[in-house]
């Protein structure tokens, strides 16, 4: 046996289209969770490409840098002993998103000196963090030797090695030494 209530009046249809209709405070908050997480996938995923990047670009700078001094002195491979990143800058044979002034910064806002050691140069990159000290310390430039916070490291260089070595979160020092 079906019994059923008529509804009378306008009131009535109001009353039930508004109980069916819109979204619960439920559903709502729901909503917004699901956006609030995948924001934050989307950050992730953004940092992580652009830490990358960095890592890509220094490595790609630092190349760059032992290749133009070996060939601003191929004649006589004498570097002398002061600092050249002045002249490599005034002659544009420093990478240009490097350059500062007279100066050299890398990524993270560390100066980036290379200086002569006679007849080998230096090429100094400071306040590396950990992560991308780790990286870039191993840039295939065929060292002679190779510095980590003031530590000489043991060529060829190891993960484990530049895992230990690179010790600050924030601010490392790396130093290729080149012929």
């Amino acid at each position: 046996m079906n019994i059923s209530i008529p509804q009378r009046g306008r009131c009535a249809q109001v009353v039930a289209k508004s109980r069916q209709a819109g979204a619960s405070l439920v559903e709502a908050v729901l909503f917004l969770v699901i956006v609030v997480v995948v924001l934050l996938g989307l950050f992730a995923l953004f940092t992580g490409a652009f830490s990358t990047s960095k890592i890509q670009n220094e490595m790609a700078y630092v190349q760059t840098l032992s290749g133009n001094v070996e060939s601003l002195y191929a004649t006589n491979h004498n570097y002398g002993t002061a600092d050249i990143t002045a002249s490599l800058v005034s002659t544009k044979n420093a990478p240009t998103p490097m350059i500062v002034g007279t100066g050299l910064v890398n990524s993270w806002g560390g100066a980036v000196t290379v200086a002569g050691v006679t007849n080998d140069f230096t090429i100094t990159y400071n306040a590396v963090p950990q992560k991308e000290c780790i990286q870039l310390s191993q840039a295939s430039l065929n060292p002679i030797g190779v510095s980590i916070n003031a530590t000489a490291q043991t060529l060829p260089l190891t993960v484990a090695a530049v895992t230990t070595a690179c010790s600050s979160v924030t601010s490392n020092v790396i130093v290729w030494t080149l012929s």
